[in-house]
């Protein structure tokens, strides 16, 4: 018998804690942290310094060189390249005349100067070409260029290899 005044036990009477759903500390730090390395990682190729933004203008310099010299190797006529006006121009010799391709004309950007032009040593006029030749001999030359304030040279010898300098 129970006594009076006193409800009536079912079973377990304590009463059930509700299931919690939330994140340790530790859980926390791990993602922040991992948020972290990877905004590290972005902010270097989004945000690069001066230099390597010179060093990419300079080497699309470097590559429509390399592609003018490709021209000529592989598609059996001479080909060149002028630095006039802002722009690298790519030109191919047919017949008895050069012809620009327009394709291939490239703008160099506004922080961009080429300040000499030197085949074998001896410099070159503006507006004069840099020629490459289908025999795939090569006459070593310098293009000198200033870029954001930073001197690049893109140099070529007489295998033909065109490299990038930092002066």
């Amino acid at each position: 018998m129970r006594p009076a005044g006193r409800p009536a036990l079912q079973g377990n009477s304590a009463p059930r804690p509700r299931s919690q759903h939330a994140f340790t500390l530790i859980e926390v730090l791990a993602v922040v942290a991992i948020a972290g390395i990877l905004i590290a990682v972005a902010a270097v190729n989004l945000f690069p310094d001066p230099i390597q933004m010179a060093r990419r203008e300079a080497n699309n310099v470097a590559l429509a060189i390399e592609h003018a010299r490709d021209a000529a190797w592989f598609g059996g006529r001479p080909t060149a390249v002028t630095f006039s006006e802002g722009r690298v121009r790519e030109w191919r010799y047919g017949g008895s005349q050069w012809t620009a391709d327009g394709a291939r004309d490239q703008a160099l950007g506004p922080d961009m100067q080429v300040t000499g032009l030197y085949v074998d040593g001896t410099p070159l006029k503006a507006g004069d070409r840099l020629v490459f030749m289908p025999d795939g001999f090569g006459i070593p030359f310098r293009v000198a260029l200033a870029v954001r304030g930073f001197s690049w040279g893109v140099e070529g010898d007489m295998a033909g290899a065109v490299t990038l300098v930092e002066q």
